[in-house]
């Protein structure tokens, strides 16, 4: 499923975008309209914690990207290292008869 850094990094990117789009509601709940949040002693230290957990999703995005970006350049390197002629379907001679009359 997850077997290389690019993969994991398109991965974690989705999950910390969903997680930056949560905790921004969460705190825009919190800032505007707490008191239909129930169960809250402290409403300004649970906006402090929501926004704090938007940062963290934003660092991890951030972190993501990077991975995907570093991926990329890893995966073209290797594809210019590759030699002339290797994996061309159009060699000369290599053509089978198959359904030839």
């Amino acid at each position: 499923m997850c077997s290389d850094l690019g993969q994991g990094s398109r991965i974690c990117a989705f999950y910390s975008f969903t997680g930056i789009l949560f905790t921004l509601w969460v705190g825009v709940i919190l800032s505007t309209q707490s008191f239909f949040v129930g169960g809250l002693d402290d409403p300004e230290a649970a906006k402090n914690s929501a926004f704090g957990a938007m940062g963290m999703f934003i660092v991890t995005f951030f972190a993501s990207i990077f991975g995907i970006y570093y991926d990329s350049g890893r995966k073209a390197e290797s594809i210019e290292d590759t030699p002339e002629g290797y994996g061309q379907l159009n060699v000369p001679g290599s053509a089978t008869d198959y359904g030839a009359m």
